[in-house]
């Protein structure tokens, strides 16, 4: 077995790309020591739903591991902000949808910018979509 999972890379110019990580573990003859681990790093190639998939290096039966924290990363009301985003509302009709200042709604951006550790609104979208928090 190995286990893939997508992970985020700063470049050495600030910017974000999206990598794949497998993971290698290498077993002594008793078949229950692990002796070494062995980490590949490359450009995503492919994608899959979460963030980590299990493979059977053997049958190719690959599982995918979820996360149930995924969708507790936001708020209940910073998820409405981001999916009114999303939906490609603008920060004074999501404030008038919600009923809450524009004041609010640009601190909701701010935070859903912290943690999800993104630069902008369109990859928050991108990266709550693939984490399914909207």
């Amino acid at each position: 077995y190995y286990l893939v999972s997508k992970l985020r890379m700063k470049t050495a110019t600030g910017d974000s790309i999206d990598v794949i990580h497998r993971m290698y573990y290498i077993y002594a003859d008793d078949s229950e020591t692990v002796t070494h681990a062995l980490c590949l790093y490359g450009c995503k190639a492919f994608d899959f739903a979460g963030k980590s998939i299990v493979v059977n290096s053997l049958t190719g039966v690959s599982e995918e591991l979820t996360s149930s924290a995924d969708a507790s990363i936001l708020s209940r009301r910073e998820k409405q902000v981001l999916a009114l985003i999303d939906s490609g509302k603008r920060s004074y009709e999501i404030a008038e949808i919600l009923s809450i200042s524009k004041n609010t709604v640009s601190r909701h951006r701010q935070e859903i910018l912290a943690k999800l550790q993104v630069k902008n609104s369109m990859e928050a979208c991108r990266i709550a979509k693939t984490m399914k928090i909207i």
